[in-house]
């Protein structure tokens, strides 16, 4: 148990530190620094990095067995750091969906 909870640690810490790298990308590309495109393309990869690792997060938190599951950490910390996961990625989805509208809207003129 104490090795699953030490993996969940290192995944939601991994998790983390991509969302803040896309979240730079981001970042950079909205200052202009780089390309929308270019901003994009790298901003994908690592934006699936980060739900890879919350996804292996949920696993390791959660083992199963015959009678029903057992978890590692309690309810309202999970909660809360699925919520806090979750926040990150919808308003960094959010925002290249903006950029997507916007610059649609901007090649149609």
């Amino acid at each position: 148990m104490k090795v699953r909870k030490v993996l969940a640690i290192i995944c939601y810490t991994v998790c983390l530190a991509a969302y803040a790298a896309a979240g730079y990308v981001s970042y950079i590309s909205y200052c202009g620094e780089i390309s929308y495109k270019l901003g994009f393309l790298i901003f994908l990869p690592i934006w699936i990095v980060t739900y890879w690792f919350s996804t292996f997060f949920s696993q390791l938190i959660e083992k199963k067995e015959i009678g029903g599951s057992t978890w590692l950490i309690k309810k309202a910390p999970r909660k809360i750091l699925s919520i806090i996961s979750n926040l990150l990625s919808f308003a960094l989805l959010a925002f290249w969906g903006y950029v997507y509208v916007m610059e649609y809207l901007l090649s149609t003129r």
